[in-house]
C-alpha cells in the first residue's frame, strides 16, 4: 500500500477476516486501485483464522494495521476493536469477500462530504453472477415485515409497498434513495457518529448487528442513503456455510435478539411468539432443503444401484416384473442392503460426495470395492447367497451407467464452477489483454487436472492489438461479451484484474446476469482464481519423483492385466466385423511404421491405407501389440522414430497427454502432462482415461499414424 501523504486520514477501512485470506487479498488489491489520492488507514482484524491468513497477508500487504485475536470474538466485537482506534473522517466497514470498483471510495467520500445530514451510506451490491442483491436496500424488520418474508409474500410481491417492504422492492435499483438498513457487507459511516453509537452491539455474535446499528443511527435522526452510482461484488458469506446447524442457530438468535431488544413492548407476547416461531420454522425448512440437495446425489446413486441389480435379477432368472414381489425374498433384500451400505461407506472413504464429487476414478474405486465386499460376504454366508452372475452384470452395468450419469449431470447440466474432474471440456473465455495474459493462459494450460478449452480472449480497450496470445484468438471487445458467450457456448469467464478495471468487470457482470455462465477473477498476484464458493490455486511445476508409481511391482501387475484382458476382450469383440470387412473390401495397401518403445528400441507396427477408411483394421492390429505386451491401452503418444524423442513409458492407444493434446502447444506443457501421469498413476486413472477416450474417440491415434507415414514415404 502507498504511504499516507498527510496526517489527516480521510477513510479508516475495517475488515474482519476468518479463513478467507484469498478473498481478503483480492479486496485489498481493489482498495489500492480505488485509492485515488485518498489518505487511508486499513485495519485487518483476524478472528483466529486457521488457514495461515496473517503470514499470507502480511507478506503481500505489510502496511495495514493487523489486530490478531486468539479466539473468534464475533463480527461486531472484532469491528469494534478497530473502530475504537480509527482516526479517519469516515469509516468503511466492509466484508473480506467483496470486490470494490475504482470509484467506490471517492463516490461515497464525496457524497458524505456534501451531505452532512447523512450519517451512513451504502452502494449497489451485485452477486457473483451479476444479479442485483436485494439486501443493498432494506427496511428495518418489524414483526409484520418479517411475517411477510416468512410467508413468502415478499418473494411473490417484491414491488408491493406492504408485502415487499423488507427489501424496499418498490425502489429503483438504479436511483439513489433514503433507506433504513444497509447491508453489513459495506457500510460507510461518519467516524464520529460510529464512535458515538459505540460501534456494534457486541451481544450480536454474527448477523443482525448491521440492522441494529442502522436502527440506532436513525434514532439519532441521521439519514442512511443508498447510492447506486458505484457497485461492489459480494461473494456472500464464504466464511460461513448455510447448511451448518451452528449458522442456523446463530442467525435465529440474532433475529430473536433484535426483536427482543427493540419490539419488546410494541406487540403482544402472543404475536411476537408467532413471528419468532415462523422465523425459526423458515430457517429449519431452509436447512433441511439444503441437506436434501446435498444428499440428492448419493440418493440417486443408491437408487440406481438397487434398480439395476433388480433388473439383472429379473433378466437372469427370466421372471416377469409382476412376479417380483413373490420371488425377491428377504435374503435378496439383504444383498441390496449390503450394496447400499458398502457403497456409502466406500463413498465416504474416497470422498465421493465432497472433494471428489465429480471424480470418475473415485466412483470406480467405490463401485469396485463395494462389489468385492458383497461378493465376499455372500460367498461365506450361504443364507445370503446371490447369483454372482447378477452381481457381475450389475457391476459392469453400473461402471458404465453411473459415470455416464455424472457426465450428463456435470458436463451438460452446467456444473460450470470447476474445471477439475470433468469429462467434457469447460469452455473458458479470458477477459483482459495485457502483459500478464500470456502468463495466465500458460498457467491454466499447466493445470493437468482441469479439463477446459480456452475459446478466446476479449480486450478491455478497442485500441488493443488483435494478435493471438499463446495461440488463443482475440475474439473482440468486452462490450461484445453477451453475443460471444452465446456464439461460443462459453461456460466460464475469467477476468484478469491486471488488465481490466474493476468498474468494467462490474458493468460486464450486469450485462451477463441473464446468461448461464460462471464468472471468476484472477487477482493482481495471479496465484489463484477466485469464484463464488471456491479458490483454485495454480500448482507449481511438478518435481520428478525418482520412485514413480508406474514402476512398482503391484501397479505393473495391474496395468499388464488390464492391457491383456482389455485387449483380448476388444479383439474378440472386433474379430467378426474385421473379418467381414476384409472379405467385402479386399486387401488394403499396408506400410510398416517404426515406433519408439524406449530410447533405443523400436517396434514395427503395420498400418493399412488409406487411413481414413481403415480405422477399424488399424485399431484391431494395434490391439495385438497390446496383447503381447509391446504397447499399452493407456500410455505415451505413438511417436515415429525419426523424431528421436525420449519415451518414458510404453506407447498407448490413448493417454493423458493424448486426450489433452489439442490444447497443448508448448513441449514443456506436453511433458508436464506425461510427468503428472507417471507421478500420480493408479489403475483407476487408466480406467478414467479409457472412459473419456471411449466417449470422445481416440482423436490423436490417427494423427500420429499420419505423421509416421509421412516420415516413411
Amino acid at each position: 500500500m502507498q504511504e499516507v501523504k498527510s496526517t489527516d486520514i480521510d477513510i479508516s477501512i475495517v475488515v474482519v477476516n476468518y479463513n478467507v485470506k484469498e478473498y481478503l487479498a483480492n479486496l485489498l488489491h481493489s482498495i489500492e486501485r480505488a485509492r485515488h489520492g485518498l489518505n487511508l488507514e486499513i485495519f485487518v482484524v483476524d478472528n483466529n483464522s486457521t488457514d495461515g491468513s496473517i503470514p499470507f497477508l502480511k507478506e503481500r500487504f505489510p502496511n495495514p494495521i493487523y489486530i490478531v485475536n486468539k479466539e473468534n470474538v464475533g463480527f461486531g466485537r472484532a469491528n469494534n476493536q478497530a473502530i475504537r482506534q480509527a482516526k479517519g473522517k469516515y469509516t468503511l466497514l466492509i466484508n473480506p469477500d467483496v470486490l470494490i470498483s475504482e470509484n467506490t471510495l471517492t463516490t461515497l467520500f464525496d457524497y458524505m462530504n456534501k451531505n452532512p445530514e447523512c450519517g451512513a451510506c451504502g452502494c449497489k451490491i451485485l452477486n457473483p453472477d451479476g444479479t442485483f442483491a436485494p439486501e443493498s436496500k432494506r427496511s428495518t424488520p418489524t414483526p409484520l415485515t418479517a411475517l411477510y418474508k416468512v410467508l413468502g409474500l415478499t418473494t411473490f410481491f417484491p414491488k408491493n409497498k406492504k408485502f415487499g417492504s423488507y427489501y424496499m422492492g418498490w425502489l429503483d435499483e438504479d436511483k439513489p434513495a433514503e433507506i433504513e438498513v444497509l447491508s453489513g457487507s459495506l457500510m460507510f459511516y461518519k467516524t464520529s457518529l460510529l464512535k458515538e453509537l459505540d460501534g456494534f452491539d457486541e451481544r450480536f455474535f454474527m448477523y443482525g448487528e448491521d440492522i441494529d446499528l442502522c436502527y440506532r443511527t436513525r434514532l439519532k435522526e441521521y439519514k442512511i442513503m443508498y447510492l447506486p452510482q458505484t457497485s461492489i461484488i459480494h461473494y456472500k458469506g464464504e466464511s460461513t456455510k448455510k447448511d451448518n446447524l451452528r449458522y442456523i442457530t446463530t442467525f435465529n438468535k440474532a433475529l430473536y435478539q433484535f426483536f427482543d431488544k427493540h419490539y419488546n413492548y410494541g406487540y403482544t407476547f402472543f404475536f411476537r411468539v408467532i413471528i419468532i416461531t415462523g422465523i425459526f420454522l423458515k430457517s429449519a425448512v431452509s436447512y433441511f432443503l439444503t441437506l436434501f440437495q446435498k444428499t440428492l446425489r448419493p440418493l440417486v446413486d443408491v437408487l440406481t444401484i438397487n434398480i439395476i441389480i433388480v433388473i439383472m435379477f429379473l433378466i437372469r432368472f427370466q421372471i416377469p416384473i409382476s412376479e417380483l414381489p413373490v420371488n425377491y425374498n428377504i435374503p435378496f433384500f439383504m444383498v441390496n442392503f449390503l450394496l447400499t451400505a458398502f457403497f456409502l461407506l466406500y463413498g465416504k472413504y474416497y470422498a465421493l460426495y465432497s472433494k471428489n464429487l465429480n471424480s470418475i476414478s473415485a466412483l470406480l474405486k467405490t463401485l469396485f470395492f463395494t462389489f468385492i465386499a458383497v461378493v465376499s460376504i455372500t460367498f461365506f454366508l450361504r443364507d445370503f447367497a446371490f447369483s454372482r452372475l447378477v452381481l457381475l452384470a450389475g457391476a459392469v452395468s453400473l461402471s458404465l451407467v453411473l459415470p455416464l450419469y455424472r457426465f450428463t449431470y456435470i458436463s451438460l447440466k452446467g456444473k460450470k464452477a470447476e474445471a477439475k474432474d470433468r469429462l467434457a471440456s469447460l469452455k473458458i473465455l479470458v477477459v483482459g489483454y495485457g502483459e500478464t495474459t500470456a502468463d495466465v493462459i500458460r498457467k491454466i494450460r499447466s493445470e493437468v487436472e482441469w479439463n477446459y478449452e480456452i475459446k478466446g480472449i476479449l480486450t478491455a480497450s478497442s485500441e488493443t492489438s488483435q494478435e493471438d496470445v499463446e495461440r488463443v484468438p482475440v475474439l473482440g471487445h468486452v462490450s461484445q461479451i453477451s453475443e460471444i458467450v452465446q456464439n461460443q457456448g462459453v461456460d466460464q469467464i475469467i477476468f484478469l484484474l491486471n488488465s481490466i478495471s474493476h468498474d468494467e468487470v462490474l458493468k460486464t457482470l450486469t450485462t451477463l446476469r441473464d446468461q448461464d455462465v460462471v464468472c471468476k477473477v484472477v487477482p493482481g498476484s495471479m496465484d489463484y482464481i477466485i469464484g463464488k464458493s471456491n479458490v483454485e490455486y495454480f500448482d507449481d511445476i511438478p518435481v520428478v519423483d525418482l520412485e514413480l508409481p508406474t514402476q512398482t511391482a503391484w501397479n505393473k501387475f495391474l496395468k499388464r492385466n488390464l492391457d491383456f484382458f482389455g485387449s483380448l476382450f476388444l479383439i474378440i469383440l472386433l474379430s467378426i466385423p474385421v473379418f467381414f470387412k476384409k472379405i467385402f473390401t479386399g486387401k488394403k495397401k499396408k506400410r510398416t511404421i517404426p515406433v519408439y518403445v524406449d530410447s533405443s528400441t523400436t517396434i514395427k507396427h503395420e498400418v493399412s491405407y488409406p487411413l481414413e477408411k481403415c480405422k477399424i483394421e488399424n485399431f484391431y492390429s494395434f490391439l495385438f501389440h497390446i496383447l503381447i505386451g509391446e504397447f499399452s491401452l493407456v500410455g505415451s503418444p505413438i511417436i515415429p522414430s525419426r523424431q528421436g524423442r525420449f519415451v518414458f513409458y510404453k506407447p498407448g492407444l490413448t493417454g493423458l497427454r493424448q486426450i489433452n493434446e489439442q490444447k497443448l502447444f508448448r513441449e514443456e506443457e506436453k511433458q508436464r502432462y506425461e510427468m503428472h501421469y507417471l507421478q500420480t498413476y493408479t489403475i483407476w486413472k487408466d480406467l478414467e482415461i479409457l472412459l473419456k477416450s471411449l466417449l470422445f474417440g481416440f482423436p490423436l491415434y490417427t494423427t500420429y499414424l499420419e505423421e509416421s507415414s509421412e516420415g516413411d514415404s
